[in-house]
């Protein structure tokens, strides 16, 4: 078996980093390697594209990968793939690495390398094995550098109504073909964790390329508006591990809710505050008793988990025309609910001076009574 190296290449078309290089004298046998110096990240996949051309005798028959020491020759102990004899492979690649066309005929030489870990950094090396031909043929080296993983997964969230089924998807970054991830959700911010369910899904888009997912269902409640929702994936080969959060939106209105006086003395000043807590806010009105819609105060209080809307009926110097039935309404998005308050005012507390007659006319008896009791 004869291997060919390249001591000089010809650029036959393309890019300066995915041109043909062909051999100085047997110009017939040519390789490519789209990209030279590949970044991938912990946990996820690296593709090596390569492609070559040889004559039509030429029938490969077998490939070979390797991962070598920079500066020396690759050996059969830096062997990471071989299409024929997996024995070889050294055993931190067994399983890891996949041709994306196990067609040799086809002239495709690219794989991809899953599981990635920091120590899979370094020079990778292909050779193309013939027996008809009695040759074989090597390619220039391409670079992995495995960096820590930055990517996030993906959270998406459809609207969420409560009391409504609904169901939050987290995918995965990188389309590999490895190990499966684990998914872990955790709620911050939202009480004790609402019930759901958790189901880890794979979608097969090629043999090599695979999207990993994770499904959460759950009835959707008030007391989750606000709370933060994380979904961390981890890779156990590589100890890697990434996370993302989402705020989480939940629409929903409580009852509306009266509070102040509603018996107040003419002359004073009435103030009833109607409010609601909902997401998105409500809009508060208050109508009199013929049914007109009075100018009054509305303001809107949020915090992480609350929106509280509120509208104040107020009125200075009230009358007792002004007793009678309100009612408050609220509208919330498509929907709307009334509360009645009947409003009672009083007359003005008015001063008698016949208690303070009486009480001084017994005094005055008392007193001549005493007077006569010592003269006698």
């Amino acid at each position: 078996l004869v291997t060919l190296f390249w001591a000089r290449t010809d650029a036959v078309g393309g890019s300066t980093q995915s041109e043909w290089k062909c051999h100085e004298k047997l110009t017939e046998y040519c390789l490519q390697l789209r990209e030279r110096e590949i970044t991938a990240e912990a946990g996820l996949c690296a593709v090596i594209h390569c492609s070559f051309k040889t004559p039509q005798s030429f029938i490969p028959s077998s490939l070979v990968w390797f991962k070598c020491e920079p500066g020396q020759k690759c050996s059969a102990s830096d062997i990471i793939f071989h299409s024929k004899n997996p024995n070889k492979i050294q055993p931190h690649f067994s399983g890891r690495v996949l041709l994306l066309e196990p067609d040799l005929t086809q002239r495709k030489c690219s794989i991809i390398i899953n599981d990635l870990q920091l120590s899979d950094s370094g020079t990778y090396q292909f050779r193309v094995n013939s027996n008809n031909s009695g040759l074989s043929f090597s390619s220039s080296r391409a670079t992995v550098s495995v960096k820590a993983l930055q990517q996030k997964p993906t959270v998406q969230t459809p609207a969420l109504t409560e009391g409504q089924h609904s169901a939050l998807t987290c995918t995965a970054p990188g389309l590999c073909s490895g190990s499966e991830p684990t998914f872990t959700w955790t709620w911050r911010g939202a009480g004790d964790a609402p019930p759901n369910v958790t189901t880890a899904t794979t979608d097969r888009l090629t043999p090599v390329n695979h999207r990993h997912s994770s499904t959460l269902e759950l009835t959707a409640s008030a007391e989750l508006h606000g709370a933060e929702l994380s979904c961390t994936v981890s890779y156990k080969p590589s100890s890697s591990s990434t996370q993302d959060s989402v705020r989480i939106n939940v629409t929903y209105v409580k009852d509306l809710e009266v509070s102040g006086d509603t018996v107040v003395k003419e002359g004073d000043s009435l103030n009833v505050t109607c409010s609601v807590d909902s997401f998105p806010p409500s809009r508060l009105m208050w109508f009199g008793p013929n049914k007109t819609r009075l100018n009054v105060s509305e303001t809107t209080e949020s915090s992480s988990q609350t929106d509280l809307g509120s509208a104040s009926l107020l009125i200075h110097n009230v009358t007792q025309a002004q007793s009678g039935q309100y009612m408050c309404e609220g509208l919330h998005l498509n929907s709307s609910q009334t509360r009645d308050v009947h409003i009672s005012v009083c007359p003005p507390a008015t001063v008698s001076l016949l208690p303070a007659l009486i009480v001084s006319l017994i005094l005055n008896v008392v007193f001549i009574v005493v007077i006569v009791f010592l003269v006698l």
